[in-house]
């Protein structure tokens, strides 16, 4: 924990600005933290936050790629949007066919006990509409 605490300090604390100074003499140029002796230098800017400033035809080049990436966000948006709404609908619809579904399984059941009980020809009626509650059934909800 201390060792963080170290080590956030020396990052809060700002580093000394450092000069670097170009020296020339007899067509040698050199490069030192330290003025020249013979009074011939120039200091070096290294600073880091220097801005050049933009030519204009960049700075329109700019703004038209901001205009062309708001209009491409704004269709994403749309297109997802789109997306969506199909999405819950095909799952509205799937809600509604596995719900008839579960009520054709149900009343196919309920068809078949009623052909194993029934005799005679109340049987045989209960045989037929049996079948055609099975056909029926793998008709809407086959996969």
């Amino acid at each position: 924990m201390r060792r963080l605490l170290y080590i956030s300090l020396l990052w809060l604390m700002p580093l000394p600005a450092l000069s670097i100074y170009k020296c020339e003499s007899n067509r040698a140029i050199s490069y030192s933290d330290i003025p020249c002796s013979s009074g011939a230098s120039s200091t070096i800017d290294t600073s880091f936050n220097t801005i050049s400033p933009a030519p204009s035809s960049t700075d329109q080049q700019l703004v038209r790629q901001k205009a062309e990436l708001k209009r491409l966000e704004n269709a994403r948006h749309k297109r997802e949007e789109k997306e969506d709404k199909e999405r819950q609908q095909a799952a509205k619809v799937a809600a509604a066919k596995q719900k008839k579904c579960a009520g054709l399984a149900q009343r196919r059941k309920w068809s078949d006990e009623d052909a194993a009980l029934a005799t005679g020809k109340a049987g045989e009626r209960a045989r037929i509409k049996a079948r055609r509650m099975s056909e029926k059934y793998l008709l809407e909800c086959a996969a």
